[in-house]
């Protein structure tokens, strides 16, 4: 039983160039963009500093991976095939967490909770 030959279009390869982008993205402040003006609820301060670690994170390779409510930290170059779920769980959550910021906000509401791993 030898190796599967890979096929010619390989998803996870695409998988792995998207994250890439996003990666660069967070890099480039993305986030910080994102949370530029704190909502009643939330410290102007606390944004910042999660916008930074974001930044920082990104620019190191690292990428976020959510089992369960487990979340870890783990190098681009590193990522599996069975790390994808948890990528895109991690992500979700987060892309999640900021357009109930965005409704709140057109709502003129209080922030959501942030999520706590990035608390």
């Amino acid at each position: 039983m030898g190796d599967r030959p890979k096929p010619e279009h390989d998803t996870f390869d695409e998988f792995l160039e998207a994250e890439r982008g996003h990666l660069q993205k967070h890099a480039s402040g993305a986030l910080a963009d994102a949370l530029r003006q704190a909502m009643p609820g939330e410290s102007q301060e606390q944004l910042e500093r999660i916008a930074q670690e974001d930044q920082r994170l990104a620019q190191q390779g690292m990428v976020k991976l959510k089992v369960g409510e487990e979340v870890s930290y783990k190098h681009i170059d590193e990522l599996t095939r069975e790390d994808r779920q948890a990528r895109i769980a991690a992500e979700s959550e987060e892309v999640k967490w900021l357009k109930e910021r965005v409704k709140r906000f057109k709502e003129g509401a209080e922030a959501p909770p942030i999520p706590t791993h990035l608390r």
